[in-house]
Formats: C-alpha cells, sequence, structure tokens
C-alpha cells in the first residue's frame, strides 16, 4: 500500500466518525439533563428511588462524568478532523467514565435504586470506549490520523 492510499479516510472511518460524534452527543446531553434536571422531572424520568441516591452521589463521580462526557466529544471531534491525538483524549474519557461509574456500582443504595439495569450503561460505554480507542490507534497506525 502506497503512501498516499494509507492517508485516505475511507467511507468506513466517516461512518464510524459520525457514529463515536452522536454517541458522545448523547452523553453531554444525558450529562446536563442530568445535573440540570428538576426533581419533579427526575423522579419522572428514573423513579423515585434513583432521585433518592441523585444528591448522594460525590461531586468527584459528576466531575469524572463531566470529564468523561466532553473529552469523548472533543475526541470525536478530533477524530473527525483526522488529528492523532483523538486517541490519548479518549483513554482520558474512558478513564473518567469509570471512575464515574465507580460510586453508583459499589454503593449498595446506588446500586438497588438502578436495578437490574445498573452494569447496562458501564458495560456499554467501556465497550464503546474501547472501541474508539482502538479505532483511533489504528487510524493513527494507518497515517489516517495525523
Amino acid at each position: 500500500m502506497t503512501n498516499e492510499h494509507a492517508n485516505k479516510a475511507g467511507a468506513i472511518f466517516w461512518v464510524l466518525g459520525g457514529i463515536f460524534l452522536i454517541w458522545n452527543l448523547f452523553g453531554c446531553a444525558a450529562y446536563v439533563m442530568d445535573v440540570t434536571m428538576s426533581d419533579e422531572a427526575y423522579i419522572k424520568a428514573y423513579g423515585e428511588a434513583m432521585a433518592a441516591v441523585r444528591d448522594k452521589y460525590p461531586a468527584w463521580s459528576y466531575a469524572a462524568y463531566a470529564t468523561a462526557v466532553w473529552s469523548g466529544l472533543i475526541a470525536s471531534i478530533l477524530l473527525l478532523m483526522r488529528k492523532k491525538i483523538s486517541a490519548p483524549i479518549y483513554i482520558l474519557s474512558l478513564i473518567a467514565a469509570v471512575i464515574s461509574f465507580y460510586w453508583g456500582l459499589t454503593n449498595e443504595e446506588a446500586r438497588a435504586a438502578a436495578g437490574d439495569t445498573a452494569f447496562f450503561m458501564p458495560v456499554l460505554v467501556v465497550v464503546l470506549g474501547v472501541i474508539e480507542i482502538w479505532w483511533a490507534k489504528k487510524k493513527t497506525a494507518d497515517g489516517t490520523l495525523r
């Protein structure tokens, strides 16, 4: 493969980049809704049990949540701009996401409030985060990202 072909971003690159961007925009929207929603709206959306633990989440968990979603969005934009710095920023996003999930998954009251779905979103976020990192590193290695 010549260098000219290695640097071209094919259709799959743009499709996955678009999916990553949309996913991370949803994450940012969820964060904004979570931190700005009234108690009444929160109860309606998540139920009384989740609302009861909402104010118990530590500040560091919310800070990690913010770091995770906004750095994920920045990484996705940088990926679409074909910047290789997207890979380390995706790594930062994933680490922050794992930190943000820690309290909710280790606190018995929070886990009980979330019910059977407590692990669904963390697993989905980690799987997609690993895929984003893998893709950014793969595209860096083949010269698509500069």
